[in-house]
C-alpha cells in the first residue's frame, strides 16, 4: 500500500509524457500562438517583463514567465512544449490528490484520473500549447486547496480562485465550482458554527485578495475589455456546431487529421473503428449517468463519508459541464470545428464527475471506462497526423526544424536583414531562428511585438517567405504588393518554402 501511494501518481506522470511524445519530439512544428509565449520568455530572461502576453490585452504573461524558468536551461521549442506539459501534469496530480483524499485506494483514484491522460485532441490543444495552461492548473490547485477544508487552505483556495482567471479569462468557468466546493467543505466540517463561519470568511477573504489582483490587472491602460462576448442570437449556429463537429471531436467519435499542418480535415473512419469510437463514447455516457445517479441519490449510507465527499466532487463537475456547454452555445468566439477547445473544461472535470462511480466500484470501474479511455487515446494519437505511424511516434524534418534552419542559412548568405510571412509562420520562425532575422506578419495589424516591425521597416534587404503548409495569403499578390517601391533581387525555393528577396530603393 505504501508503495502504491508513490507508484500510482508516478505512473500518471510517465503515461502523461508517453502519450504526448509526438508533439514533444516534433516541438519545432509548433504554431505561432505558442511561439509568442516562448519569444516573450526569452525577453523576460533579459529583464523585459510586461503583465500581458505580447499583443494581448486579456491574456497575461503568466505562461511566458513559467516558460522562462525552463528557458534558463534551454531556449528551445522543446523547452516551451515541456513547460506547458509540466503544467498539465501538475493539474493531473492536483486532481489525483483531491480524489485520493476521498477514495480509499491509490489505484482507484488513479483510474478516476486517467481521462486526463488518455484523452482526445481537445485536451492536447491545451496540454502542449500555451498560453492558457497555467490558468487551468491554478484553477485546479484552487479546488485542491479548498477541498482540504482548513482555514489556511481555504484562504489559499480563495486567492487562487480569482488568480486563475487573472491569468486567462477561460478559467472563469471554474469559479462557480470553487464557490460551491468552498460552501460544501465548510458545511461538512465537524467544527463549531463559529469555526465554520471563520473558515468561510477566510475563503472569501482570499477571494477578495484575488479580486484585487484581477481588478488591478483589468484597470491597466492596455487591458482589453469585453473579451467574453455572448449573445442568444448565435445559439442555433453554435448548437449545430456543437452537435455535428465540436462535441464529436472532443469525445473521439470524430477525428480531424492535418493533411499537412494547418489543413485539418475529417478522417474517414473505417467501419470497425467507427464502432470502436462509438462504443467508447457510449461507455463514457453510461458511466456519467450512473455516476450522476450515485451522486444525487437521496441519502448515503450512515458513516459513508467517502461517498458524500465523492458526491460533492461530482456536483462541482456537473455544474461546470452545464456551464461550459451553456456558455459554448451563446459565445461569439465559437466559429468552426476548432472551437472544440472551448469544451476542454468539461473533459478536465471528468475525473470528479466519475468519482462516485469509482468510489462505489473501485478497480472494477476501469472495465466500465476502458472503452472510452481506449478510443480517446486512439483519437488523440491519430490527430497528430504524420507525427505518428501506427502506435509509434515519428520525428519529422519539419518537427526538428531542419528545413527552417536551411532557409535561415540561405537568407544569411543573401545578407537578408529581416523578413515577412503569414502570421502562422512568422513568429514560429522567430522562435526557431532565435530572432536572428526578425520575421513580422505580412499584415501589420497582426503584429504582436512592435520592435520586430521597426527592424523590418529599417532593413535595406528583406525577404517575403511563403510557407505552403502555413501561409494563407496569395504569394503572387503578396510579392506584387511588396515589389511596389522595392525591387526583387532573388528568388529561391526550399522544400515547402518559397522565398523572394527584396531590396529597398
Amino acid at each position: 500500500m505504501k508503495s502504491a501511494k508513490l507508484v500510482a501518481p508516478a505512473t500518471l506522470v510517465v503515461l502523461s509524457l508517453l502519450t504526448r511524445l509526438p508533439p514533444l519530439l516534433n516541438a519545432s512544428g509548433t504554431n505561432s500562438d505558442a511561439a509568442i509565449v516562448g519569444l516573450q520568455a526569452r525577453h523576460i530572461l533579459h529583464g523585459e517583463w510586461s503583465p500581458f502576453l505580447w499583443g494581448s490585452g486579456y491574456q497575461t504573461s503568466a505562461d511566458s514567465t513559467w516558460a522562462a524558468l525552463f528557458f534558463v536551461v534551454s531556449k528551445s521549442p522543446f523547452a516551451l512544449m515541456l513547460s506547458a506539459l509540466s503544467l498539465h501534469v501538475a493539474l493531473t496530480l492536483f486532481v489525483y490528490s483531491t480524489l485520493r483524499r476521498h477514495i480509499a485506494f491509490p489505484w482507484h483514484a488513479f483510474v478516476a484520473a486517467l481521462p486526463l491522460v488518455f484523452t482526445t485532441a481537445c485536451i492536447h490543444s491545451y496540454a502542449l500549447y500555451p498560453p492558457r495552461q497555467l490558468a487551468l492548473t491554478v484553477a485546479f490547485a484552487a479546488l485542491w486547496a479548498i477541498d482540504r477544508g482548513g482555514i489556511a487552505t481555504l484562504v489559499l483556495g480563495g486567492l487562487l480562485t480569482l488568480l486563475a482567471p487573472a491569468a486567462d479569462p477561460y478559467a472563469m468557468i471554474f469559479v462557480p465550482a470553487a464557490f460551491l466546493l468552498a460552501i460544501i467543505a465548510v458545511l461538512r466540517s465537524r467544527e463549531s458554527l463559529g469555526a465554520r463561519g471563520c473558515a468561510l470568511a477566510g475563503y472569501f477573504g482570499g477571494v477578495l485578495l484575488g479580486g484585487v489582483s484581477l481588478a488591478l490587472l483589468l484597470g491597466r491602460p492596455q487591458a482589453q475589455q469585453g473579451v467574453v462576448t455572448m449573445s442568444a442570437h448565435v445559439i442555433g449556429h453554435n448548437a449545430k456546431l456543437l452537435w455535428h463537429e465540436c462535441l464529436p471531436w472532443a469525445i473521439g467519435t470524430k477525428v480531424y487529421k492535418p493533411l499537412h499542418v494547418m489543413d485539418y480535415v475529417p478522417w474517414k473512419m473505417p467501419t470497425a473503428y467507427r464502432v470502436f469510437a462509438y462504443a467508447g463514447a457510449a461507455s463514457l455516457g453510461v458511466s456519467l449517468l450512473v455516476s450522476l445517479g450515485l451522486a444525487f441519490r437521496r441519502a448515503c449510507p450512515p458513516g459513508a463519508k467517502a461517498a458524500r465527499a465523492a458526491r460533492a466532487l461530482a456536483a462541482i463537475a456537473f455544474v461546470t459541464i452545464v456551464l461550459n456547454v451553456g456558455s459554448f452555445l451563446v459565445s461569439l468566439m465559437v466559429m468552426d470545428q476548432f472551437s472544440m477547445r472551448y469544451l476542454a473544461a468539461s473533459l478536465l472535470v471528468l475525473p470528479f464527475a466519475l468519482a462516485p462511480l469509482v468510489e462505489r466500484l473501485g478497480a472494477r470501474a476501469s472495465f466500465a471506462l476502458a472503452p472510452y479511455l481506449a478510443s480517446a487515446l486512439a483519437a488523440g494519437w491519430l490527430a497528430h497526423g504524420n507525427w505518428v505511424h501506427g502506435p509509434l511516434p515519428v520525428r519529422t524534418d519539419a518537427g526538428r526544424g531542419l528545413v527552417e534552419s536551411r532557409v535561415l542559412t540561405a537568407l544569411r548568405q543573401r545578407k537578408v536583414e529581416a523578413a515577412t510571412a503569414d502570421y502562422w509562420s512568422a513568429y514560429r520562425l522567430d522562435l526557431l531562428w532565435n530572432e536572428s532575422i526578425p520575421v513580422v506578419p505580412f499584415h501589420p495589424e497582426q503584429d504582436r511585438y512592435a520592435p520586430y516591425r521597426v527592424r523590418f521597416s529599417s532593413a535595406k534587404r528583406f525577404a517575403y517567405i511563403h510557407d505552403r503548409d502555413r501561409s494563407f495569403e496569395d504569394p503572387v499578390d503578396a510579392a506584387a504588393q511588396l515589389a511596389s517601391g522595392n525591387h526583387i533581387i532573388d528568388r529561391f525555393t526550399w522544400d515547402t518554402f518559397d522565398v523572394t528577396v527584396f531590396e529597398r530603393d
